[in-house]
């Protein structure tokens, strides 16, 4: 079969691969169907991620057509459409005991940690499989994951309908953030600093965009009628000058949520939380949200399609990864076909 590797950084390339076998009785064996390339793709790509031992098969954004089942599977029939948690826990730490797996303390993600998904065929623990209806098409079912990120952000902040939202980066996460927060009644503003990422934004429902190039957040809200602060805020990009911006402009009793993995300190001001009495969390892959995103596509609460930029099949990897690099603010979710 084939399958698309990273054998060190700045190259990747599609090879072929010994048949992809049930690793277990609890498996279940996955023909490949469509894929998303992710930010961590990108970072094994240009060797940036601190994770990654190469040589590596990429891919945690993923779905496929199960084809063949383990003797110990029981709720998994062969035909059923799939969509794959990537993430491996142990089951045994502090973290896993107390439900919150997605940072075990030996946390391992497919794709990055261990071989992912960017191969024909992958055996897979029936645990980490989600059906999905099949009137699904396989570009929307491959991205069940990454709006389990903005589905679990959004559950850490707390959301409600009548939240202010302020969400930094308008790349593919904060798109998914967007969509998420929108299914739910709350206004949203969006922020980057690329024109045509909020061009995208605004098309795809966001109440406000902001080019931070232009315009501060205190200018923002300042000159907006009917946005007297934040009361809900998440930061998409990481940054250090982000949530140094955002901590004056949130209401008291606000949420911040930070995605981002930068290890750059921020000079945060701890009377800036301790004054409104701020929540600040942060927040991590995804915990059981694969029912609820499932969930929500199936009844179309959202529509994941809206994010998709350019479609690929995986065998011209190459070309898809070098517009990401060449025309980032035109790239937002590409996916593959397998």
């Amino acid at each position: 079969m084939k399958a698309v590797l990273i054998p060190e950084p700045h190259k990747i390339m599609v090879m072929e691969v010994e048949m992809e076998k049930l690793q277990s009785e609890k498996d279940v064996l996955i023909r490949v169907k469509a894929g998303g390339i992710c930010g961590s793709d990108m970072h094994g790509y240009h060797g940036t991620s601190p994770f990654i031992n190469y040589p590596v098969i990429p891919g945690h954004e993923f779905a496929g057509e199960v084809v063949e089942v383990g003797k110990e599977v029981k709720d998994i029939v062969v035909g059923d459409h799939i969509s794959v948690d990537p993430v491996i826990s142990c089951g045994e730490c502090y973290a896993c005991k107390t439900g919150r797996y997605n940072v075990c303390s030996s946390l391992m993600v497919r794709g990055v940690h261990v071989n992912g998904g960017f191969k024909e065929y992958v055996s897979i623990p029936a645990s980490a499989c989600h059906k999905i209806d099949k009137h699904i098409p396989w570009e929307v079912a491959c991205l069940v994951e990454p709006f389990t990120i903005a589905s679990q952000s959004l559950a850490r902040g707390g959301i409600t309908r009548e939240d202010i939202i302020y969400i930094a980066g308008a790349g593919a996460i904060g798109l998914t953030i967007l969509l998420t927060a929108k299914s739910v009644g709350a206004t949203v503003i969006i922020a980057d600093i690329s024109d045509e990422k909020l061009a995208r934004a605004k098309a795809i429902g966001a109440d406000y965009v902001i080019n931070t190039m232009n315009k501060s957040l205190v200018d923002f809200i300042e000159e907006t009628e009917g946005v007297e602060g934040i009361t809900l805020a998440l930061d998409a990009v990481g940054h250090p000058s982000i949530i140094e911006a955002i901590l004056p402009n949130m209401m008291p009793t606000g949420r911040v949520v930070l995605l981002g993995f930068l290890k750059t300190p921020s000079n945060l001001i701890q009377m800036e939380v301790t004054k409104r009495e701020l929540d600040v969390k942060g927040s991590r892959l995804s915990c059981n949200r694969f029912p609820i995103v499932v969930d929500c596509i199936e009844k179309e609460i959202f529509n994941p399609e809206k994010i998709i930029s350019h479609r690929f099949n995986f065998t011209e990897i190459e070309e898809a990864i070098h517009l990401l690099i060449s025309k980032p603010n035109e790239c937002c979710k590409i996916v593959l076909s397998f």
